[in-house]
């Protein structure tokens, strides 16, 4: 499996004060079909899960996915063991309007 994980906080490189919401694009970019788990947690604990499927070449949306600007952390685990072609990006935003864009490059990877 390979997991992913961006951790957004109150400050930080990307502060969580300015995202109410996060759209989340994931694309399968590879030729074998896998699953992704997703994992929205706040200190408190989760306030998201899901799970989708991600047939080779498309692109799965989950949109609105609202953290409130509250400091919370993405958990990503795919069923493949190499993350080469797992395609990530979010769009934050703030009462709907886009304020960021994030990518593979602003997660953590494990293989």
């Amino acid at each position: 499996m390979s997991v992913f994980r961006m951790d957004v906080v109150e400050h930080g490189t990307l502060d969580a004060r300015y995202i109410q919401s996060n759209d989340l694009c994931i694309s399968n970019i590879g030729s074998e079909p896998f699953d992704v788990l997703i994992h929205g947690y706040h200190p408190e604990g989760v306030f998201y899960l899901g799970l989708v499927h991600a047939a080779p070449g498309s692109t799965v949306t989950l949109p609105e996915i609202t953290n409130h600007h509250r400091t919370f952390s993405l958990l990503l685990v795919t069923n493949i063991n190499y993350s080469h072609t797992t395609g990530i990006t979010i769009y934050a935003k703030d009462q709907g309007n886009l304020i960021a864009v994030f990518s593979n490059s602003h997660f953590s990877v494990m293989e």
